[in-house]
């Protein structure tokens, strides 16, 4: 089968694309080192001399290689205790018996509201008060002869007095030279 220029086309453009992509992350790749020139901002040192007075250590370098333990799962068994339910017999000296509610549902009537397609006229007997015309009679006293006797003397009894003297004893005390009574005398109110 022979390909269209269509086809050709985008496979050609596929694979530029693909070896672009991999140039680019070359470059991004790359580091460069950084020079002399480039620490002391393109300036020499003059003012180091030459190190004639030091003197030179030789320091011996030793590797030293140790194992480093790799940590790794291990399975380790714990014993841990479970609470388990064991049903104990339990002696029950007197039974009582245990009354259980139980809950009944009771119906609630509610108020429907009910469509009535037309309105019509309701009689409602309304009490009118009819006032009611009482005739009055009214009696008028006409005179008649009465009799009055004639008035008669009332005898009404008046109080008469009477003086009577009434000798009442009035005791003197008089004391002695002990404090204790002598004597008494009896003498009247009116002297």
């Amino acid at each position: 089968r022979a390909f269209f220029p269509r086809q050709v086309f985008i496979v050609f453009a596929a694979l530029l694309a693909i070896v672009l992509c991999q140039n680019t992350e070359q470059d991004a790749n790359k580091k460069d080192k950084r020079g002399i020139v480039e620490l002391n901002n393109g300036y020499e040192d003059y003012y180091h001399g030459n190190d004639f007075h030091q003197h030179a250590h030789v320091t011996n370098h030793v590797t030293v290689t140790k194992k480093v333990a790799v940590p790794y799962p291990v399975a380790v068994e714990k014993q841990v205790p479970v609470a388990v339910k064991v049903p104990v017999p339990v002696h029950v000296e007197k039974q009582v018996p245990v009354v259980v509610e139980k809950k009944v549902p009771i119906y609630i009537e509610k108020k429907v509201p009910v469509h009535v397609d037309r309105p019509y006229p309701v009689p409602v007997k309304v009490p009118v008060k009819v006032p009611v015309y009482h005739k009055q009679v009214v009696e008028v006293a006409k005179p008649y002869p009465v009799t009055v006797e004639k008035p008669y003397p009332v005898y009404v009894k008046q109080p008469h007095y009477i003086q009577k003297t009434v000798e009442t004893p009035v005791y003197v005390h008089e004391s002695t030279a002990y404090g204790s009574p002598a004597s008494y005398e009896h003498k009247s109110l009116w002297g």
